[in-house]
């Protein structure tokens, strides 16, 4: 299955570098590059793909939603990872990951408190290697994962993704706060790209947490046009029901009737004011 998988992360990632290859140029439009530099880049290239599909072979491979879920984790963590944050992590990480390397288990040793506490360097290193994938293989992650929606449009679902976005973003502070142990923040050269990143995590925080009170706000708002509307149309059922239609024709008949007397005597009343008025005297 893991083989598979592999075979078919290959073949999209070959589409899509030579479609990258296909469009280089220096510059000039229609103007190939140099042969010399055209080697360079396919061998360059051809090397980045090679270590994609190695990582990505090693995501879960149990069904299209786990898949999916781990491409768009990587995504989200990647978010905000400048190029000076990431010598940062690469001078704080101590060890290395192996490309093959289940991603679940890179995920779980940096979310074990345990492993955090007892050498914070490693949880360092690991998410080191999730955000160097993430930003290296953009490209062969945004395609795995549109041709995933694409399989199963539910996946692009907005709560759904919200969920990961929780979950990368767990992961960003658990980094934040190791960096913080191993005071990086008050590195000369590092420091400020680690402060600025633990700045980009509150701005996430306060985007998703309004993402979700809006969404929350959307459904109460339906939950009560559809409750009023119900209200609405059940009163109208009991009135219709209760009302009886030659009463109401009677009704309209005796109001009809009381309007004209009333009208009839107040024309008798002016004619016998104006007969005083005008005979009064006489």
């Amino acid at each position: 299955m893991k083989q598979a998988a592999r075979y078919m992360i290959a073949g999209l990632a070959s589409l899509a570098l030579l479609g990258a290859l296909s469009h280089a140029d220096t510059g000039e439009p229609g103007v190939p590059p140099p042969e010399k530099e055209r080697i360079e880049l396919g061998a360059q290239s051809a090397a980045t793909q090679e270590t994609c599909i190695e990582i990505m072979a090693a995501f879960p491979d149990n069904g299209h939603i786990p898949r999916y879920q781990f491409f768009r984790l990587a995504q989200e963590i990647g978010t905000d990872a400048t190029p000076a944050f990431r010598a940062a992590i690469r001078e704080y990480g101590q060890g290395s990951v192996a490309p093959d390397t289940p991603i679940a288990d890179i995920i779980e040793g940096i979310a074990n408190p345990v492993l955090r506490q007892a050498a914070p360097s490693i949880a360092v290193a690991q998410m080191a290697h999730l955000i160097e994938f993430s930003q290296t293989c953009d490209t062969f992650i945004a395609g795995q994962a549109s041709s995933l929606e694409a399989f199963d449009p539910t996946l692009a679902n907005g709560e759904f993704n919200a969920v990961i976005a929780e979950d990368a973003l767990f992961l960003r502070q658990v980094l934040a706060d190791v960096l913080y142990r191993l005071e990086a923040d008050q590195d000369a050269a590092y420091g400020q790209a680690v402060i600025d990143y633990a700045a980009s995590l509150v701005e996430m925080r306060d985007n998703i947490e309004f993402a979700a009170f809006d969404s929350e706000v959307e459904e109460l708002e339906t939950l009560f046009m559809e409750d009023l509307d119900g209200r609405l149309a059940r009163s109208n059922d009991i009135i219709n029901g209760e009302m009886n239609n030659e009463a109401i024709a009677n009704a309209i008949a005796l109001s009809d009737d009381l309007n004209d007397a009333a009208r009839q005597q107040q024309e008798r009343q002016a004619r016998e004011t104006l007969y005083r008025i005008l005979f009064g005297y006489l």
